[in-house]
């Protein structure tokens, strides 16, 4: 079969999957108006399924301003409660939980149980109360309002897409749970590379375990500013020089697979 996969990245982790006439959406998410990365008012128009990750604010935020009559979020507890409350419709809702499996157009889909990335009261502390959020403190109420508005609750998953014979790995934060056994050799592997200092190790780490052919990266951009910042991934694009090819896209730059 020689059909192509078209991976398109918006940016944070959101992508696009397309195969044939089967769309996925993965996390979409419009970045802060303040933030240097812009993104077109219909980037994610004429997508009517949509994956999310986990409930942080920068994976489900902007899902209320995509949704159409048509469209299916599939989404653990967390998150459905949080889009309920900010106005999503149920009927636009499906509530799924580690292990569904399912099917949409084309596409094969399982979730297994992931990780999020362990973020400590220091490092958050560090983050709300540094010189670039001090130097920038208009709107800044309204910006911690909406991030504290949405939360992950331990609820992080991965995903399984199977597709024309090929395999993608979506992971929702760059971890994984120790009591899972996730699937190895994958033909593509999303790593969101934000959330730690030692992020490269982590990152090495998941590579040596689950030894995907090609790696995308996502997460390392400055959507949400002033709490965001831009990722440096030389060390670890360095690292997998050897072992699997790595890519880091334009915003709305794509991939064929």
């Amino acid at each position: 079969m020689n059909e192509k996969i078209n991976i398109t990245w918006y940016g944070t982790a959101s992508v696009r999957i397309t195969a044939g006439s089967s769309q996925l959406l993965i996390d979409p998410f419009f970045p802060f108006p303040d933030s240097r990365i812009k993104l077109a008012a219909n980037a994610y128009d004429d997508c009517s399924h949509i994956l999310i990750s986990h409930g942080h604010f920068d994976h489900i935020s902007s899902i209320r301003d995509i949704v159409k009559k048509d469209t299916v979020v599939y989404c653990t507890k967390a998150p459905y409660h949080t889009l309920c409350k900010k106005g999503v419709k149920k009927r636009n809702l499906k509530l799924i939980t580690a292990g569904s499996s399912f099917s949409v157009g084309d596409f094969h889909i399982t979730a297994y149980k992931g990780k999020h990335i362990r973020l400590n009261a220091w490092d958050i502390l560090k983050a709300v109360c540094s010189r670039r959020v001090i130097y920038n403190l208009k709107g800044i109420t309204g910006k911690l309002k909406k991030i504290t508005s949405c939360l992950e609750k331990k609820e992080t998953l991965c995903y399984v897409v199977e597709v024309y014979g090929k395999r993608i790995l979506i992971l929702g934060s760059l971890a994984l749970a120790d009591d899972i056994d996730y699937p190895k050799g994958v033909d593509l592997a999303f790593f969101p590379y934000q959330g730690a200092k030692n992020i490269c190790e982590l990152a090495s780490n998941i590579c040596g375990k689950l030894a995907p052919k090609v790696v995308l990266l996502t997460h390392f951009d400055d959507t949400f500013p002033p709490f965001s910042s831009e990722i440096d991934t030389s060390d670890f694009e360095e690292h997998m020089k050897k072992r699997a090819k790595v890519y880091k896209l334009p915003h709305g730059g794509s991939l064929e697979i």
